[in-house]
């Protein structure tokens, strides 16, 4: 961790084609099937399951937490100090990011901007999440014994899966995390807020959050020890080999928890669907190793890694700024009365404003992103 700070074109890779797949894809897909109905069995990999199961858009949150503990070794191996320990540079950095990180989150969809505490939330986003992700494996990473460090994610994941069959059911309304999420919110927030918006949130969508911390870390300390695979002293086929089977493992434990009754529940981030989740990640993150930084394929992807650079800009970009413009552009294409507005509604129908709408937005989205990679060379 100390020596090698080499960036991974990999995780760039990996990560552009998560946020690609978030911010441009499924926007696209979604609005290309309101004008030709698609597969369904298609169409079901573009959204969560109800409650059990597991589909590709599970797999993008949990791939953002992985590649932030991924990024650990790379970002703070640099910040130790001349004797390796970790100083007041390592945990200002570790510090910072997590404010940084909770801070857009709460931005991005705890409706901080709205400056009114009947309706801020504290803790809802998936940059949240990778926060308290990066803060766990940030403290881990500097326990001496590589040992130790491995089996930490595994007593995480153990102490989680004993509290969630122990103290609940796997029923969206009797689960662990829902009934102890459920019970902390209403000490946190006056009764008035809990009553108009807490609990329509839990009700309606069971996700949990603050009973879910130790599985954000587990996966974080997946990426963190995928990355310490990469920068051992093995040969570039044998990294690959070794991502590769760690991740079927993951996916063979993951399987045998399902056949066990550990339902796979992404709401929750159950332990089965964390492994299958962490399985599935290490699978990519070899694949995108062998391809980008083994055999060093460098052509056809650039758009993919300028995702993957400025991906948290995409993120927030996809969740502030598009949602605005989304809107904007539907209100001229279909719902305008007046001047050119009118006659663009007299030309498209609303399911083929809404495909225009996404691709343009998916063009404005790149463009503003191929400007800021190019604004330090202009400075």
């Amino acid at each position: 961790m100390e020596g090698k700070t080499e960036r991974l074109v990999s995780l760039d890779l990996l990560r552009g084609l998560d946020i690609f797949l978030l911010t441009v894809v499924c926007g696209i897909v979604w609005a290309v099937h309101g004008v030709w109905t698609l597969p369904a069995g298609f169409m079901d990999q573009f959204e969560h399951p109800a409650w059990v199961g597991f589909s590709l858009h599970d797999l993008i949150m949990p791939l953002f937490i992985f590649m932030a503990g991924a990024a650990l070794p790379l970002a703070l191996g640099k910040r130790l100090e001349a004797d390796g320990t970790a100083g007041w540079r390592y945990w200002r950095h570790v510090l910072s990011r997590v404010a940084l990180l909770w801070f857009w989150g709460m931005i991005s969809q705890g409706e901080l901007l709205s400056f009114d505490l009947t309706r801020i939330s504290f803790f809802n986003n998936t940059l949240q999440t990778i926060a308290c992700g990066y803060l766990i494996t940030a403290v881990a990473a500097r326990i001496p014994s590589a040992k130790v460090r491995l089996a930490v994610p595994f007593a995480l994941a153990a102490g989680y899966f004993v509290l969630t069959h122990a103290l609940g059911n796997m029923t969206p309304e009797g689960n662990f995390a829902v009934v102890y999420e459920t019970k902390l919110l209403k000490l946190l927030y006056p009764e008035a807020y809990w009553s108009c918006h807490c609990i329509t949130q839990i009700a309606s969508w069971h996700y949990t959050w603050w009973p879910t911390i130790p599985m954000f870390g587990v996966m974080a300390l997946a990426g963190f020890e995928a990355t310490t695979i990469i920068l051992s002293a093995r040969s570039g086929t044998r990294k690959t080999t070794l991502l590769a089977l760690v991740g079927v493992v993951l996916l063979a434990l993951g399987g045998i928890l399902v056949l066990l009754g550990d339902a796979c529940v992404k709401h929750i981030f159950t332990v089965s669907f964390t492994a299958l989740a962490m399985g599935c990640a290490y699978l990519c993150f070899a694949l995108c190793y062998w391809f980008a930084d083994v055999r060093k394929f460098r052509r056809g992807y650039s758009l993919i890694l300028l995702f993957g650079r400025y991906s948290l800009m995409a993120y927030l970009m996809n969740g502030i700024f598009c949602e605005w413009l989304r809107g904007f552009v539907r209100l001229f294409l279909c719902n305008g009365h007046a001047g050119f507005a009118q006659g663009f509604a007299r030309f498209l129908a609303e399911p083929v404003a809404a495909l225009v709408c996404e691709v343009l937005l998916a063009v404005v989205l790149c463009a503003l992103l191929k400007l800021r990679a190019d604004f330090p060379a202009r400075r």
